[in-house]
């Protein structure tokens, strides 16, 4: 059997969706991907999937700590996917700063739970879509329910598992700008929420001084099942 030689086109090519073409490649004869090209997002961004969500001066009290342990929990951001989405949500980064005053172990945890009743909560906080055609405004696909800095009156199961830390952690009783300033983190889609989970930003182990924080995170919409 003769060897199979797949081939390439040294320099940037652009065609029409749905043409064949050939791999884009580079002079050493490495193939080029968006990762070293166009950016680890751009292919999503580009078709409508990539959104984001920010939350801006919350003042940290008991009910946003990790674990979350009842409805009166807290998110700092919550997110939620429908149980009839059809989508499932692919974490992409995660970022999270103290703005001022003493965290009571500053460190962002990410919560997770499967929900079998929603919460009654009303939605509170933006969606915004990554492809800025038409910036602040609604977008459209986006089929998430933000939860930023809202009691989750309601919701059941009240108890969640916690997943990840995120990001560097300013110091218990260290002052807000002695920490390390924003701990962002690149999550990489190592983590998929189905229809049906809800995914919490939980701040610390208690309420602080007067402890203030911003967070935002991004994540992807694709079909689920996957």
């Amino acid at each position: 059997m003769a060897d199979l030689e797949v081939g390439g086109q040294v320099g940037e090519q652009r065609q029409a969706t749905g043409s064949h073409t050939t791999l884009r490649t580079g002079s050493y004869a490495e193939v080029i991907v968006n990762d070293v090209g166009l950016g680890r997002y751009f292919e999503m961004c580009r078709y409508g999937r990539l959104f984001s969500s920010i939350v801006k001066a919350v003042t940290v009290a008991a009910t946003h700590n990790s674990p979350i342990a009842a409805a009166t929990a807290t998110p700092v951001l919550g997110l939620f996917n429908p149980t009839n989405s059809g989508k499932a949500i692919v974490l992409q980064r995660i970022a999270f700063l103290t703005t001022s005053g003493t965290p009571a172990g500053g460190q962002a945890v990410l919560n997770a739970m499967t929900v079998t009743t929603p919460t009654t909560a009303t939605q509170t906080g933006s969606i915004f879509s990554n492809l800025l055609n038409n910036p602040g405004a609604t977008p459209q696909g986006s089929i998430c329910k933000v939860y930023n800095n809202v009691a989750l009156a309601g919701i059941v199961p009240i108890t969640s598992n916690e997943i990840d830390l995120i990001g560097g952690a300013a110091a218990a009783a260290a002052a807000g700008n002695g920490g390390p300033g924003l701990a962002g983190e690149d999550i990489g889609g190592r983590y998929i929420a189905p229809p049906g989970v809800l995914l919490a930003l939980m701040a610390g182990s208690g309420a602080g001084t007067t402890w203030i924080v911003n967070a935002g995170w991004s994540w992807i919409e694709v079909d689920w099942p996957l």
